[in-house]
């Protein structure tokens, strides 16, 4: 279809408005009833008094990007502020300056520098620390972001072209010029009406159309300024130097709950039925820029499992919890003993495999992993040992007894657990929960287990409360992160009641924690690998040309 096809269907679709609009105007003339002129004046004085009441502030459009990703980081958010300050610098925007590239590259680069300091204050050239692939994967990923975006939101964007887009702005001139000269001529043949006229377009039309297309130019700056330090983000972090393809399937994999949450804690979580062919983004990631052509291209792949570290000191239960937990599981129709095909090898023994991980049936994965108690050696060694199994984790438990008043060794596991995150902002912290055991021994100890919610407080809730809120104290955390259970055989409570329900609120955050962990893990061990590969891929390419070169009659 060429511009005048365009043109004609245009001007058919508007011709039976227009010669509407003209026989009613000819037939309240005819028939007298002038009054209704009087009333369509008054709605269209009202929508024009409402309009420049809209259009006084300069921001009133909504943008897409009205949140920020899960998985990023406290860094991330910094970073992101700069941004928003840049957008918000620019309280005007000339149509001249969005019709030249100069000015997007002195925007871009300047945007590119507040993103980069920091991640890299120490470098002045924003571009100093990053790879070709790094660049190219970014300009990829925006291309494809900003295609899909056009296809979708600009009506007749397959059809517009380039040329058409300048012509577009030598209409509006001509057009305007055309406006001036229609007042001239009309001011000799009636100067008082035509003054009226002038004074009613010049004085209301005029400023309501010029504020319309201000906001409009504003709002398509801001938004370019949004997606492209979205963009610059992702790349100064380093998260792009796994390649499009594998940043698109991580963010697949991650990004969707797979578990319907309850409404009340202890409730039946029932797991949702996964969709087919699509996958659920989580609710604070709206309107991030995974396309559905991308989402499409990482063929909706399983959601990725997630690593739940156990860790505590000695004796605290820490076996007995994953056993009781795989138990409930199971009894509850939750679990799929199969699970334990999944693990990575060499991480657990063949006799406890089917102990150590959780698979619902919506698909979602939960590798139970234990670390090494602590609290035996007086040099911390076993302490350093436990912390350094958080480098694996996506959702860690703090295993404590009830019965240890002091928790020393768990308050300087805490401690490390926070300076380990803190030399690593690249990183999120997996979510916390503290897991207190042996609440079943806490005096009366004959009483177990608790009554049903909403009955008078017992004596053993009433010291099961006070325990929770003492480790709180002691830990220095959100009471709502300590979680009761009591593991005696035969009468095991808190796992379905208590437990379950706090993992699957954390879900989102840890496939967020899961995310950038497996990105850069990615990173580090392909790092020299993938440099072994172009060489061989170039070392075969040359020797099979030589070989054709060879292989040619002289």
């Amino acid at each position: 279809m060429n511009r005048w096809q365009l043109y004609g269907i245009i001007l058919l679709i508007l011709a039976p408005a227009i010669i509407l609009i003209g026989l009613g105007a000819y037939h309240i003339w005819a028939s007298g009833q002038t009054w209704l002129w009087w009333v369509l004046l008054g709605l269209l004085g009202l929508g024009y008094l409402l309009a420049w009441r809209w259009t006084r502030r300069p921001r009133q459009l909504p943008l897409p990007t009205s949140s920020v990703p899960s998985y990023w980081t406290e860094q991330d958010q910094q970073a992101w502020a700069k941004v928003l300050a840049k957008a918000q610098q620019y309280e005007n925007v000339s149509w001249e300056a969005l019709g030249t590239t100069q000015h997007y590259t002195a925007l871009a680069l300047d945007v590119a520098r507040e993103v980069a300091q920091v991640y890299h204050p120490q470098i002045d050239d924003p571009f100093d620390p990053l790879t070709l692939p790094e660049v190219l994967t970014c300009l990829e990923l925006a291309a494809s972001d900003l295609q899909d975006w056009v296809q979708k939101y600009v009506p007749a964007s397959h059809l517009i072209r380039i040329g058409d887009i300048r012509r577009a702005r030598r209409v509006w001139d001509w057009y305007q010029r055309g406006q001036n000269a229609y007042w001239l001529l009309a001011a000799l043949f009636d100067p008082i009406s035509t003054a009226a006229r002038y004074t009613v377009a010049r004085g209301l039309l005029s400023p309501l159309f010029e504020k319309t297309r201000k906001n409009l130019i504003l709002w398509f700056h801001t938004l370019f300024i949004h997606r492209l330090g979205y963009y610059l983000i992702e790349l100064q972090s380093g998260r792009l130097k796994v390649g499009s393809r594998r940043y698109r399937e991580l963010r697949a994999q991650h990004d969707r709950p797979s578990v319907q949450l309850g409404a009340t804690p202890g409730a039946e979580f029932v797991p949702a039925a996964p969709r087919e062919g699509k996958s659920t983004p989580p609710s604070d990631a709206v309107s991030t820029p995974l396309t559905a052509e991308a989402a499409a291209e990482a063929a909706s792949p399983a959601p990725a499992a997630l690593t739940v570290v156990i860790t505590g000191p000695q004796g605290a239960g820490k076996s007995r919890l994953i056993t009781a937990w795989t138990e409930a599981m199971e009894q509850k129709g939750e679990a799929n003993p199969d699970a334990a095909d999944s693990l990575p090898a060499g991480q657990l023994t063949a006799a406890d495999r089917q102990r150590k991980a959780i698979a619902l049936r919506a698909g979602e994965v939960l590798h139970l992993v234990e670390a090494p108690g602590f609290g035996a050696d007086p040099t911390a060694v076993d302490l350093q040992e436990a912390v350094d199994r958080i480098a694996q984790a996506d959702l860690v438990l703090l295993v404590t007894s009830a019965l240890v008043p002091g928790r020393q060794w768990e308050t300087q596991w805490l401690q490390k657990y926070q300076e380990f995150f803190a030399c690593r902002p690249h990183l999120r912290r997996p979510p916390l929960l503290v897991v207190v055991t042996h609440v079943d021994l806490l005096p009366p100890a004959s009483e177990w287990p608790p009554s049903a919610e909403g009955s008078t407080p017992t004596r053993k809730e009433s010291a099961i409360r006070e325990c929770l809120q003492l480790v709180a104290r002691q830990l220095g955390i959100d009471e709502a992160a300590v979680i009761p259970v009591g593991l005696r055989p035969g009468q095991v409570w808190g796992i379905w009641e208590q437990l379950w329900p706090a993992v699957l609120r954390h879900l989102d955050a840890a496939h967020a924690a899961a995310l950038l962990r497996q990105v850069y893990s990615e990173v580090e061990t392909e790092r020299w690998s993938k440099v072994g590969q172009q060489v061989r891929r170039l070392i075969d390419t040359a020797w099979h040309k030589l070989r054709e070169q060879w292989s040619k009659p002289s």
